[in-house]
């Protein structure tokens, strides 16, 4: 017997439209994962030394490498990253892009996406004026309109006006909106301090806050500010490992989903979506003293429909996983033992857009060694560029 979840319910999936070479006798079939906020780029290696940086250091840091690379290099990382992505059983992600300071380095992006055959979004970071006119030139002509944000990075570094400018260019071309927003009490005084207004209170007075609208991380919110985010059909991604690794708090999730909130979840540069997952589920049970205050289910579906439902996804997409995995088995709720005990090697099969892009665990688009190879070949690049330490054990595959 084959074993579907829909929508969190399990049942015998008789009536799946697969290719006809896909076997998944002894999988489990399920909707593909949607990861709502990356940066599908390590424009630097994570090293230990990073344990201790705070966001504003992994920002200037991110910006200065961002500043050195090429476009070729954001294809490479790109192209690796994705194919992270879809192994681990992501369908669909958007890509919030930024610095883009030649021209060609989108159309990388785009391609890189292509590559290893993940569905990508486009967040087109805006922190000037020039970066506004080229993330509207690019719709319908590098990114299809419907893939594509004009997003504003963050209070931090776009300026108010340019967020105003934003409003308005999703006004006159009907793209959408998107941006980090309330992610540390820093922000929220230094926003206060310049327009009299909490973060959300700001987004609002400017009219970015609208259906299709989505917003990163809202960790720093009020109640009232809640309110206005259900009032306006506006979306959130929940990054909680992102969230603990930086201690920026405990985003009121729990709160916002019984306002009506639509919540999905984020990776936002770290391991895979079983594991927000779960974060989610250990992060808001310690914020509320109280263990399952968010349920798996809910999890489940913030990772899957609700994160499709946010974005303005498509096609789901589906993956499989082998129903004997040691790591899951005794196999009696899959929902329950892929939020709690899965990771991405279990993913066996993925298919985007009724093609396959993995299957059996490999990738069927593109060369991983090859991908691994150019990553390194670019990331090594950037490092030389900006004058950081190249370590001679940097590849320890390599003399």
């Amino acid at each position: 017997m084959v074993t579907a979840v829909r929508d969190g319910t399990v049942a015998e999936a008789n009536d799946l439209n697969l290719p006809a070479d896909l076997s998944v006798a002894g999988k489990v079939v399920l909707p593909g994962l949607v990861n709502g906020h990356d940066h599908l780029r390590s424009l630097l290696p994570f090293t230990r030394r990073s344990d201790t940086s705070a966001l504003a250091d992994l920002i200037e840091a991110g910006r200065l490498a961002g500043t050195a690379a090429t476009a070729e290099d954001y294809r490479a990382l790109t192209a690796l990253a994705s194919a992270r992505q879809v192994l681990s059983g992501v369908v669909s992600a958007v890509d919030h892009v930024y610095p883009l300071h030649d021209e060609a380095m989108l159309r990388a992006v785009v391609e890189g996406h292509a590559e290893a055959g993940l569905r990508g979004q486009i967040a087109y970071g805006v922190s000037t004026a020039i970066d506004l006119d080229r993330a509207v030139a690019a719709a319908d002509d590098v990114v299809p309109a419907e893939r594509l944000y004009l997003a504003p990075v963050s209070l931090r570094q776009t300026s108010v006006d340019d967020y105003r400018a934003s409003v308005a260019a999703a006004e006159r071309t009907g793209l959408r909106l998107y941006t980090h927003i309330a992610e540390t009490r820093d922000e929220v005084e230094r926003c206060q301090a310049e327009t009299g207004l909490r973060p959300i209170e700001f987004l609002h007075s400017i009219g970015f806050l609208r259906p299709g609208t989505v917003l990163v991380h809202c960790v720093q919110v009020n109640d009232a500010e809640i309110e206005l985010l259900a009032q306006n059909s506006v979306s959130v991604v929940y990054c909680p490992s992102n969230h603990l690794k930086l201690a920026k708090g405990f985003a009121p999730v729990l709160a916002m989903r019984d306002a009506g909130v639509r919540v999905c979840l984020g990776i936002d540069g770290m391991t895979d979506l079983f594991t927000e997952m779960r974060q989610a589920v250990y992060a808001q049970g310690s914020a509320a003293a109280r263990p399952g205050a968010l349920t798996t289910e809910s999890a489940w579906r913030m990772g899957t429909t609700d994160g499709s439902a946010a974005i303005g996804d498509g096609d789901p997409g589906l993956i499989t996983v082998a129903a004997d995995d040691v790591r899951l088995a005794p196999l009696v709720d899959p929902v329950h033992a892929l939020v709690h005990r899965g990771s991405g090697p279990q993913v066996r099969d993925v298919l985007v857009d009724g093609e396959l892009v993995v299957r059996d665990g490999e990738l069927v688009k593109a060369d991983l060694a090859e991908l691994t190879e150019r990553a390194w070949k670019a990331t090594r690049g950037i490092a030389e560029r900006t004058g950081k330490e190249v370590r001679s054990d940097w590849n320890w595959q390599q003399n």
